[in-house]
């Protein structure tokens, strides 16, 4: 008899958190191969199947390796899912099903971290609720325990125990702690000035002496980031562009092409790439 395949791990952009990887492996075991799915071709049942092994929803749904592709109706691929009314920066991993998904702050790719703090983010502005993805799943624990029946708590119990915390229905309200993207050396990570998102972080001479303009209408805006960009600041170019966002989101289609070269110019090619998707998201 064949075995039953392993996921692969190709859910984000960098290998999956430890503590996140024994969530995902009880998902596995539970939504997938205790229900034979792999052997039916269910894909979209594993997503189905996974809610109820977890008391959250996984925003990717894991992937079997390289020779079961049969396990699955149709092609499937990876996407780049970018929230409403959130940013490049923001990396979903758990949707809580309201409009709201909690999730890393990935504010540069190009450091090659392995773990990151954790927000929750959506249809409001974003608060950040751990320092990793542990103190961001007992979150997700905490939250799971205010609501639900018996079962829920019993889900609750078991990823409890398995990840070594203490979840309490307290700690899953309006919970926010401070964010600290720890700057290496060289680096700084500079506050949104709308007081909305996530500010910037990069080295030092990406950033001006002034701040970028934010307000006062979209072509002022744009002239400052591209007076910023052409200056060879483009994370004060960023954090004017971003800020401006958040304070008017139906900018973006206009904000999108200063905004993509100001990735481009820090060698961020992935936040580009998911930059493309909310702008092709928003026009749909």
């Amino acid at each position: 008899m064949t075995a039953p395949p392993l996921w692969n791990d190709d859910l984000f952009p960098f290998p999956t958190p430890p503590a996140l990887a024994k969530v995902v492996d009880i998902a596995w075991e539970e939504g997938f191969l205790a229900t034979d799915l792999y052997e039916e071709g269910l894909y979209d049942a594993m997503r189905v199947q996974t809610s109820f092994a977890l008391p959250f929803e996984l925003c990717e749904v894991p992937l079997a390796p390289p020779g079961w592709e049969d396990c699955y109706a149709g092609e499937v691929f990876r996407r780049h899912h970018v929230p409403f009314m959130s940013v490049p920066e923001l990396l979903p991993f758990a949707d809580l099903g309201n409009g709201t998904c909690v999730g890393w702050v990935f504010p540069a790719p190009e450091l090659g971290r392995t773990d990151h703090p954790v927000a929750s983010f959506g249809h409001k502005e974003p608060g950040v609720i751990g320092r990793n993805t542990l103190d961001g799943l007992t979150f997700l624990l905490s939250l799971a325990l205010r609501g639900g029946g018996e079962r829920r708590r019993a889900q609750v119990a078991r990823l409890a125990a398995e990840l070594g915390v203490r979840p309490i229905p307290e700690y899953g309200g309006d919970a926010v702690v401070s964010l600290d993207l720890a700057p290496p050396a060289g680096w700084r990570h500079e506050p949104d000035p709308s007081g909305i998102g996530i500010g910037v972080l990069a080295p030092d001479d990406a950033f001006a002496d002034e701040y970028p303009a934010f307000t006062g209408g979209t072509n002022v805006v744009l002239a400052d980031a591209s007076r910023m960009l052409d200056a060879g600041y483009p994370a004060s170019a960023l954090l004017g562009l971003t800020a401006a966002y958040h304070e008017d989101v139906r900018l973006l289609p206009a904000l999108h092409p200063l905004w993509a070269r100001a990735y481009d110019d820090l060698g961020r090619t992935l936040l580009r790439e998911r930059l493309d998707v909310m702008v092709e998201d928003h026009r749909s």
